[in-house]
């Protein structure tokens, strides 16, 4: 009997190398689940990406970006034929902007300039130049703006969300200073950099669309990028020919009468009066109504202004100045004439009042 269990034992592998297969095997079995659901979480993660998540991410970006500089072509639906500008925005946080505006037809450049003395409207070519103190561009989004932009996308709860290719396309409110403008459609890169914009009336006809050429996040800026004198002299020298240009066409010509396309529903015309002044002939152009107003018109002149409190206002084809709160005035140059509205109607009103003027024909 001995013999016969030495040879059952003999002929069993020991038991603790079974168990040891055993718990390998379990280990095996146990992991496979793991691997499994860590794959799941792992393509769930890889997955598309909501709007919300889009918006919160680029929350986190305009948060975090230290400025940006960027170029753009803008082109804005004026009367029959598109106003096109190349648009050149550098901004730097918290509060330095410079945006340059040029006109491909014109090839006139206006700068709108933010440091710490204030926010300026350069016209090199007039060698006029507006400083005021203003809440600008915080009161009043601008469609070439990334922090407008962004700021439209996160605001907007009722935002429609699309992800198309390799890039985002938002549609969401638009809130600019353009009551005809409700709607905008923002296409972004999954780098969250914008890539073009669609502005669109209540009809969904674009009237503004911003194409973009290039965006650099979180750029270096030279000490004086933002200096008032700096962009001033230097746009002049680059508008040279344009300034001789508008000077002498200014001399030459005599503007007539030119009466606004767009006016407020009851309003109309009272009266037209020709004021000659030291700097020549004025026009006055004076409405009534639910919203009377006043028109000044005449030739476009050099001016340095001191502080005043106001903003600039986008008209589409040129940059206006927005003075006054109950009563205000809006200043804006084009074709060298100087145009001065003034009135106590809806700021609203005043800039379709003012748009309207575009390629008017003098009388």
């Amino acid at each position: 009997m001995l013999q016969i269990s030495q040879e059952i034992n003999m002929g069993t592998p020991p038991l603790s190398n079974k168990g040891g297969g055993v718990e390998k095997k379990m280990k095996r079995v146990l992991l496979l689940p793991a691997v499994f659901l860590l794959i799941c979480l792992s393509l769930i993660g890889c997955g598309p990406k909501s709007s919300g998540d889009v918006a919160d991410d680029l929350a986190k970006q305009v948060e975090k970006m230290s400025g940006y500089k960027s170029k753009a072509s803008l082109s804005v639906q004026a009367g029959k034929t598109p106003q096109e500008y190349e648009v050149e925005v550098w901004h730097k946080k918290p509060n330095f902007y410079r945006i340059s505006l040029t006109s491909k037809q014109r090839n006139i450049t206006q700068i709108i300039l933010r440091n710490n003395e204030g926010v300026f409207v350069l016209t090199p070519h007039l060698n006029k130049s507006f400083r005021f103190q203003s809440e600008w561009p915080e009161k009043h989004g601008q469609v070439y703006l990334y922090e407008s932009l962004a700021k439209s996308i996160i605001s907007d709860t009722a935002r429609k969300f699309q992800g198309e290719g390799e890039q985002y396309a938002f549609e969401v409110k638009a809130d600019y200073q353009s009551r005809s403008l409700t709607t905008q459609k923002i296409m972004l890169n999954k780098s969250l950099e914008p890539v073009r914009v669609d502005v669109m009336d209540s009809n969904m006809n674009p009237m503004v669309t911003v194409q973009y050429n290039s965006f650099e996040l979180n750029p270096k800026f030279d000490e004086d990028a933002f200096d008032k004198e700096r962009n001033m002299q230097a746009a002049i020298l680059d508008s040279v020919p344009v300034i001789a240009e508008a000077s002498a066409e200014n001399q030459e010509r005599s503007f007539g009468v030119i009466e606004p396309n767009y006016l407020p529903k009851g309003v109309t015309l009272k009266g037209i009066d020709k004021v000659n002044d030291e700097d020549g002939v004025q026009i006055v152009l004076t409405y009534t109504g639910e919203y009377p107003f006043t028109l000044i018109e005449n030739k476009s002149r050099s001016a340095a202004v001191s502080f005043v409190s106001g903003e600039p206002v986008d008209l589409g084809y040129t940059v206006g100045i927005m003075v006054g709160d109950v009563n205000k005035t809006l200043r804006w140059d084009y074709e060298g004439v100087e145009y001065t509205l003034s009135s106590g109607m809806p700021a609203e009103e005043m800039v379709e009042v003012a748009k309207s003027m575009f390629n008017q024909v003098g009388k």
